[in-house]
């Protein structure tokens, strides 16, 4: 099978302000072309929030390319080829974003996410495959970690690993939804940041945190200024994710924002660093 692997860094929240793309040539499974561009986003603007996590600058992108020009050249990559990414929702919602933000056509693709087949985090499916990430959040090697990922899934015995994975995961919270009961918090705008990314904003968490507690983190956000909801809508703005995510929840997240809405997947690990900085 012949496919390109994408992933997409931001400068900012906004889905369009793309400033990296890594891509991933694969043809009858082995690497053919590897490319990785910096894009100078619209006024070269970043969000601190953004640049903390993948590194990227303004001082990185001022002489960079902009997107329509990358985009003449990573075009017949994407054109009518198949395009795997970790978390499509994401990534293929930016390159649609930024093409629509410059009145470029949106071409036609076929697509699959390695997150909704294997259900874990970029990070914690290549450690159960024994994937190295070189870079986490550089783009080129979280693409390269995807291919790898979609290269394994391709074999049946990996494809019956995750789904068995996948039910153990189900069945071990069967009896302890973490999203059950979550009521509302309501967002304290008069002590929050009007800065940071999650004030005044609407954030629904899916599945279970490892490293801090639900309770915790709603309350971290509602200072920060974020109303906690208990369930994903057309008006979530972010759907930040721990271990075992509910496939009905992943499943309106990707059909919200087919239908125009901009519900961001942040995972745990990504979140956390945000909190950080």
């Amino acid at each position: 099978m012949n496919f390109t692997v994408i992933d997409i860094e931001t400068a900012k929240n906004d889905r369009w302000s793309i400033c990296r793309i890594g891509l991933i040539k694969v043809v009858n499974s082995e690497f053919t072309e590897e490319i990785s561009y910096l894009i100078k986003p619209p006024n070269n603007e970043y969000s601190a929030w953004n640049s903390n996590i993948h590194g990227i600058s303004a001082d990185d992108t001022k002489d960079s390319l902009i997107f329509p020009e990358v985009w003449n050249k990573i075009k017949p990559y994407i054109q009518n080829q198949y395009i795997v990414a970790h978390n499509t929702s994401f990534n293929l919602d930016c390159l649609t974003k930024a093409l629509k933000l410059y009145d470029i056509e949106v071409p036609k693709f076929d697509c699959c996410c390695t997150y909704k087949l294997t259900g874990g985090r970029l990070d914690e499916v290549c450690r159960a495959f024994n994937i190295e990430i070189e870079n986490s959040h550089d783009a080129l090697s979280d693409a390269r970690a995807c291919a790898k990922i979609f290269l394994k899934f391709l074999n049946k015995k990996e494809k019956d690993i995750c789904k068995e994975k996948r039910q153990k995961k189900s069945l071990s919270n069967t009896n302890q939804d973490p999203e059950r009961n979550n009521n509302e918090l309501k967002p304290e705008l008069d002590n929050s940041q009007p800065q940071n990314p999650f004030n005044n904003k609407k954030v629904v968490f899916l599945g279970v945190l490892q490293k801090i507690k639900r309770e915790k983190a709603a309350q971290l956000l509602k200072n920060l200024g974020a109303n906690i909801g208990s369930g994903v809508t057309k008006k979530t703005n972010f759907a930040i994710s721990g271990k075992s995510p509910g496939p009905s929840k992943m499943e309106k997240i990707e059909k919200y924002n087919s239908e125009g809405s901009e519900i961001e997947l942040i995972y745990e690990e990504e979140f956390l660093e945000m909190l950080n900085s």
